[in-house]
């Protein structure tokens, strides 16, 4: 009973925050259910978090004393309250979630996975439609912002769904998901290059820690499906366009078409392809003039590796940070006052870069409790190379990739839902759930691959076909 209470506290509170706006200006219902959340895991007797986890609420924890510390120094502790609330929060979820049950564990999975389904098509609605706040206007084109209304969280978000996703075992023949297709289309729909560089880097640390393709392989495999639902959202792409629903409409059908095809026969490339084809050449005669309009529109500004405003943002951010290097000018106090590269005289808060920001805000004191906070969490992942715990590390590193380009931390559902997600994928005895104990697909002994896999986590569990209790053999003599 204490576990449902749980799973509920925390689910309600993931679902609460990614539907109303991150929790940015809510963030008091989801600490109140967080705190229920916990209140209830910590009368659960005989289950101790893993060491990774009480080292990571150790240091978290120590960086909520020294947000208010900070803010104490600079004269503002009203200021601090926030950040270490969201500290102590984060610890508390990372306390709930760490060893529960495997089945308590797989609904918290699920429900995060829903989450960013919603997500994802709240924000493809959003463009296709011009719904403001669902898809905003920036640098000349609709990106979808979701119900965080924020393109760039909305990706985080969505990174997070596709590695719970895509991380499964492979199977003999990998089948496009439709999930990992709706997740994709709204993660490239939101158009932020961070977000597909933290894909990029979860790609490649997933592929490093198992030593296999089972990440990219099921990313690659839904390709075609979501070309042609990208496509349908090209004319609705310039901020000076109509919105155009039945191409996009088209494109989606074309892209369910595909998933529904490529699940038959043997020719399944070539009827890809071919519907691929089909979908791009009909967008095109629907509206030749928007599509060149949306292809100009994300080559000026998407497709580039650098960006004059978040330079512009760092340097002034690093001079703050010269100001107080070892306490920091206090959380919530940074007040940025700096000309541009244009000439322009620009006032901000927020720098595209969480690790920079923390330092200018907490000084080296905090920034080292935070990334000591995620060394922490990372080996715990790490320890014993389970499928969940390369999960784990995959998204972390994403996580912690992608918030050096933009301010996820001050979205308050994004730090909650990562420490969440990684709480659950790590293995309680990782020393029994090894990857390399598994055997591979071309093992000649395929029984007994399907036996050590039965009950390989959250990630890795799926049921296997066709493998029935084996049949007595005959007596002997």
């Amino acid at each position: 009973m204490r576990d449902r209470v749980v799973v509920l506290g925390l689910g309600t509170a993931v679902a609460y925050g990614a539907l109303t706006r991150g929790a940015f200006y809510g963030a008091g219902t989801v600490l109140l259910l967080l705190g229920a959340a916990a209140a209830a895991r910590a009368t659960v007797r005989g289950r101790r978090p893993p060491p990774g986890i009480t080292t990571a609420c150790a240091c978290l924890g120590g960086f909520g004393l020294w947000a208010l510390v900070s803010g104490h120094l600079a004269g503002d502790v009203a200021a601090a309250a926030p950040t270490a609330v969201l500290a102590v929060a984060a610890a508390a979820v990372a306390v709930s979630a760490s060893g529960l049950p495997e089945r308590p564990r797989r609904v918290l999975v699920g429900i995060v996975v829903a989450v960013a389904v919603v997500v994802a098509v709240s924000g493809w609605l959003g463009v296709a439609l011009h719904l403001d706040p669902l898809a905003l206007p920036s640098s000349g084109i609709w990106r979808a912002a979701s119900t965080l209304t924020y393109a760039n969280a909305t990706a985080a978000l969505l990174v997070v769904g596709l590695v719970l996703v895509a991380a499964r075992p492979r199977t003999a023949r990998p089948l496009p998901d439709p999930v990992t297709a709706v997740l994709l289309v709204g993660l490239v729909a939101t158009m932020s290059r961070a977000g597909l560089l933290a894909l990029l880097v979860a790609c490649g640390v997933h592929v490093a820690v198992t030593r296999r393709a089972d990440l990219p392989l099921r990313i690659a495999v839904v390709l075609p499906a979501a070309a042609p639902a990208l496509a349908g959202l090209l004319p609705s792409l310039p901020a000076g366009a109509p919105p155009h629903p039945l191409a996009a409409l088209a494109g989606a059908a074309a892209g369910l078409g595909v998933l529904v095809l490529s699940r038959r026969g043997t020719a399944t490339g070539i009827v890809a392809a071919t519907a691929v084809t089909t979908a791009f050449v009909a967008v095109a005669l629907l509206a030749a003039t928007p599509v060149a309009d949306a292809g100009r529109a994300v080559r000026a500004d998407r497709i580039s590796a650098s960006s004059a405003e978040r330079a512009d943002l760092a340097r002034a951010t690093a001079a703050e940070f010269g100001t107080a290097p070892l306490t920091g000018v206090g959380p919530g106090q940074l007040d940025l006052h700096y000309v541009d590269h244009a000439g322009v005289p620009v006032r901000a808060r927020y720098t595209h870069d969480e690790f920079l920001q923390t330092a200018a805000e907490t000084g080296i004191v905090g920034l080292a409790a935070v990334l000591a906070a995620l060394l922490a969490l990372a080996l715990a992942a790490l320890r014993g190379r389970s499928r969940d715990g390369a999960a784990a590390a995959a998204l972390l590193a994403a996580f912690a990739v992608h918030s050096a380009f933009d301010f996820l931390w001050h979205v308050p559902v994004l730090p909650l839902l990562v420490v969440l997600v990684v709480a659950v994928l790590i293995p309680q005895h990782p020393s029994g759930r090894s990857i390399r104990e598994h055997p591979t697909q071309d093992h000649p002994r395929g029984r007994s691959r399907g036996r050590a896999e039965r009950g390989t986590g959250v990630v890795g569990r799926r049921r296997e076909r066709g493998a029935g209790p084996r049949p007595a053999e005959p007596a002997r003599g």
